[in-house]
């Protein structure tokens, strides 16, 4: 455990460290503000209602930017690593390379979940402060951004897994924001497939709030997301154990 632990700090700090995720969360900080501006002086007509300011920008984000920037932290992590041959010190140190990959993992996880906390806090502060968002609603709010993590953790597998079969970082981000696509676009098409394509639970927390669904269909959800989680995860793991650096 205390091996996964220096391996998340490690990674965590590695991610952290990099110009481009700082530029990022300053640039997501700036969108928020902007979007929050606009669409007050434009009473809400930019298709970002004020009204409900904090769940639309969660909409655009899980939808879009989180696995955006998933990809591209996969792709830095693991297939940059891969290509230019710096994994090779991480898998000499003494940690397995399960351990390697959890630790990888939970690193993409906090950054996503600090993009999540920073837009929360942004969008409710604009929200409170143009009188568009009571403060009695703010912790329902919190609660719709803690449960939009859980649909991230089956698409940061999937990206490893495609990161593993990639040869550098440029095709991963590029094959796994096509399969994403692909995926997506097969859920519209195909209406039937939808309910167990894993991209149709982007907007997970449109269940728990305002959802008249039953405790049953939730429960169904989220261990249709574990399942997918599982499956990537082992995939990506069998690709990782096996490859030789």
């Amino acid at each position: 455990m205390s091996s996964v632990k220096a391996g998340i700090i490690s990674e965590s700090t590695k991610l952290f460290k990099r110009t481009k995720y700082k530029v990022l969360l300053i640039c997501i900080e700036l969108l928020v503000i902007f979007i929050g501006i606009i669409s007050n002086f434009t009473e809400g007509h930019i298709n970002v209602s004020l009204s409900s300011f904090e769940l639309n920008i969660l909409s655009i984000f899980t939808n879009i930017l989180i696995p955006l920037i998933v990809f591209m932290a996969v792709a830095d992590l693991f297939a940059a690593e891969q290509e230019n041959g710096t994994i090779k010190a991480v898998i000499t140190r003494p940690i397995s390379r399960y351990e390697i990959l959890v630790s990888k993992m939970i690193s993409i996880l906090i950054y996503v979940i600090c993009v999540l906390m920073i837009t929360f806090i942004i969008s409710s502060v604009i929200g409170v402060l143009f009188g568009r968002t009571q403060v009695i609603n703010i912790p329902g709010i919190f609660a719709a951004y803690i449960i939009s993590i859980l649909p991230s953790i089956p698409i940061i597998f999937l990206s490893i897994l495609i990161s593993q079969l990639s040869k550098s970082s440029t095709s991963s981000v590029m094959l796994s924001v096509l399969i994403y696509i692909i995926i997506m676009a097969l859920g519209l098409i195909f209406p039937s497939i939808s309910s167990v394509a894993f991209t149709s639970y982007t907007n997970l927390y449109k269940f728990f709030i305002g959802s008249q669904m039953s405790v049953k269909s939730i429960l169904t959800v989220i261990g249709l997301l574990s399942g997918y989680s599982l499956i990537f995860f082992s995939g990506a793991y069998a690709l990782f154990e096996k490859r030789e650096y």
